[in-house]
């Protein structure tokens, strides 16, 4: 600590991303992939478990899924490219113990039904806001609407460091699981 004199930019980094998007918690992570990994784990969601996403995505969703042992199940996308709120629920079943919306190409998910539908039917909701940080709904940041919310800053995304992910959160036990 005393070759450091007090300084920990990851730390900074963390509480003045927490402090700009309005959460409690953010944790920063290798990438943008690790986020969407971290977050389905810090979920529980694993083995068996359904997650419903979008067919329109970058890879690491269909990956950091697959990667928990859980299945990709896709729904409809609409006119916004992202999730179509009307076409989730017809995907969903038994085993669907999360949906997670991606924010595409500089596009919003409907963001408010999706949140809505997932409180309603009691699954979680696992935010990809990777390519849409300052991004806001309503005056809210976007990956902040859903129990933990994924950020990348790969070089092309809005904000970049090159490389690395963040995941945040409100919800102190899924920021313990994560961290």
């Amino acid at each position: 600590d005393q070759a450091r004199k007090g300084n920990w930019k990851a730390k900074t980094f963390e509480s003045e991303l927490a402090e700009r998007i309005g959460v409690n918690h953010c944790h920063l992570c290798s990438s943008g992939t690790a986020a969407l990994s971290i977050a389905l784990a810090s979920c529980v969601i694993g083995a068996g478990d359904e997650v419903v996403i979008p067919p329109f995505t970058f890879v690491a969703t269909v990956e950091a899924v697959l990667l928990a042992g859980a299945v990709p199940v896709f729904a409809e996308i609409d006119r916004t490219l992202c999730l179509d709120p009307d076409r989730i629920e017809e995907v969903m079943g038994p085993r669907t113990k999360s949906v997670m919306p991606v924010h595409m190409c500089g596009s919003m998910a409907h963001i408010d039904a999706i949140t809505n539908l997932c409180k309603r039917k009691g699954v979680v909701s696992i935010e990809d806001a990777c390519q849409s940080i300052g991004a806001t709904f309503d005056g809210k940041a976007l990956g902040t609407f859903g129990q933990i919310g994924c950020f990348s800053f790969d070089p092309v995304k809005t904000v970049t460091c090159g490389e690395g992910g963040a995941v945040v959160t409100d919800d102190k036990g899924l920021y313990t699981i994560a961290e």
